[in-house]
C-alpha cells in the first residue's frame, strides 16, 4: 500500500508543480484602452434564476462599453418562475440592445441547444457566454476588445471566481474553484489545454461554424465550453488563448446546499468520460487515485502502522502542494485562502471527489429541476 501512496502522491505533486509553472508562464493582461472596434453578442441562458438575475442585470448595465457595439441575447430555457418578467422589466428601461428568445426545441433540452439557438440569431461575430447567476466587471468588454486587437485569437478563455463568505460550504467551493482556475491557466501556459469555463468564454462565430458548433455532443447535458474547446484545439490550437486579466474576472454565486453541490459536480464530471483529450482524462484519473488515497488514509494507518510517519509526510506533501497552488490562483483573483477551513476541506474534498467520480459513471442526477443520465 505504501507504494500506491508514493506513486500517486509523487505524480500528483509533479503535475501540480508543472501546472504552477504553466500558470506563471501566462502573462497578466492589463487594460490598454484601444479604440473600440470589436462588436460582441453576449449570450445568457437562464432557467429559474429569478433570485440571481437582478444582480446580473445591474452589473450588465454598468459595463463600460458603447451600447452600439454589443447586444445581449437572453435565452429562457423553460423557466417556471418570474425570470423572464425580471429580464423584460429591467432591459426595457435601458438602452442596451437585447433579444429574449425561447428555447423550446425539446422538452428538457440542453444548454448547448439554447446557446446554438442564440448564436443563430446573433448579429456579431464575437460570441461571449456567461451565466445568469454571475456578475460582470465594468471593463469586461473593454478588456476583451483590447485582447482581441492585440492577439487576434479565435477563442478566449477567461477567469471566473466565486463570491466568498465564511461558511464551510462557500469556502469549499472557493477552494475548489481556486484549484480549477489554477489548472485552467496552468494548462494554457503548458500548451495542453485542459479546462475552461462557460461563465466567461468567448469565440468567433466563424470559428464556431467552421468546427460544426456542438454537432456530435448536443445530447450531452454539460460541457458547452469544453467540447467546443476540444474542437478549436483540433482545428486551430495556436488561436486559443487565456486572458489572464483581473479586469475580466466574472464572479459567480456558490450553490446553497451540499446536495446541490454534489449534483453540480456529478454534472461536471459526467462529461469527462466523453472527452477526447487524453491529458485531461489522465489528470482526472490521477486526481481520483490521489484523493482515494486520502480517503483510505485511516485504513492505511491501521493496516501498516509502522509506516505512519512516512504516510503522514506524503499527505502533508499533497496538502502543501495544494495550498501553494491555490494561493497562486487566490493572489491573481484577489481572494484569500481560508486557512480555518483548509484541513476540513482537504479531507472533505477528497471524499466528495471519490463519490462524484463513481456516481458520474453509474448514477443519474438532477440539476435545475431536470433529471439527467450520465
Amino acid at each position: 500500500m505504501i507504494w500506491f501512496y508514493i506513486l500517486t502522491i509523487g505524480c500528483y505533486v509533479v503535475a501540480i508543480f508543472a501546472l504552477w509553472i504553466g500558470f506563471k508562464k501566462v502573462p497578466v493582461f492589463l487594460l490598454r484602452k484601444h479604440p473600440v472596434t470589436t462588436k460582441f453578442s453576449v449570450i445568457i441562458v437562464f432557467r429559474n434564476e429569478a433570485e440571481h438575475l437582478p444582480a446580473l442585470l445591474q452589473s450588465l448595465q454598468q459595463v463600460n462599453y458603447p451600447s452600439s457595439h454589443f447586444e445581449v441575447i437572453f435565452v429562457n430555457d423553460a423557466s417556471t418562475d418570474a425570470s423572464e418578467e425580471i429580464v423584460r422589466a429591467t432591459m426595457n428601461v435601458n438602452n442596451i440592445d437585447f433579444q429574449l428568445v425561447q428555447n423550446t426545441s425539446l422538452p428538457g433540452s440542453f444548454k448547448k441547444q439554447a446557446i446554438a439557438l442564440a448564436i443563430s440569431t446573433s448579429k456579431y461575430d464575437w460570441i461571449i457566454t456567461t451565466d445568469a447567476d454571475c456578475t460582470l466587471p465594468a471593463n469586461w468588454l473593454s478588456v476583451y476588445n483590447d485582447f482581441i486587437l492585440e492577439n487576434n485569437p479565435y477563442c478566449i478563455a477567461a477567469p471566473v471566481a466565486y463570491h466568498s463568505s465564511k461558511t464551510l460550504l462557500d469556502n469549499y467551493q472557493l477552494l475548489d474553484n481556486l484549484s480549477l482556475q489554477g489548472v485552467t491557466v496552468g494548462s494554457f501556459g503548458l500548451g495542453n489545454l485542459l479546462l475552461s469555463n462557460g461563465a466567461n468564454f468567448a469565440y468567433r462565430k466563424t470559428a464556431y461554424n467552421e468546427v460544426g458548433g456542438f454537432k456530435g455532443n448536443m445530447h450531452i447535458a454539460s460541457g458547452d465550453d469544453m467540447f467546443l474547446l476540444e474542437k478549436f484545439m483540433n482545428s486551430f490550437p495556436e488561436k486559443i488563448q487565456f486572458m489572464k486579466s483581473t479586469e475580466a474576472v466574472v464572479h459567480t454565486q456558490p450553490v446553497v446546499s451540499w446536495k446541490h453541490l454534489v449534483s453540480q459536480r456529478i454534472r461536471w464530471a459526467s462529461k469527462t468520460k466523453k472527452q477526447n483529450n487524453l491529458s485531461a482524462k489522465l489528470l482526472g484519473v490521477l486526481v481520483f487515485l490521489t484523493n482515494l488515497g486520502v480517503v483510505l488514509f485511516p485504513v492505511a494507518l491501521f493496516l501498516t502502522p509502522w509506516h505512519w510517519p512516512f504516510l503522514v509526510l506524503l499527505l502533508l506533501a499533497k496538502l502543501q502542494a495544494d495550498f501553494f497552488f491555490m494561493r497562486r490562483s487566490a493572489h491573481f483573483l484577489s481572494k484569500k485562502v481560508p486557512i480555518a477551513h483548509l484541513l476540513v476541506v482537504f479531507y472533505l474534498h477528497a471524499a466528495i471527489t471519490v463519490y462524484v467520480v463513481i456516481a458520474s459513471l453509474f448514477a443519474n442526477y438532477t440539476w435545475k429541476q431536470r433529471s439527467y443520465t450520465t
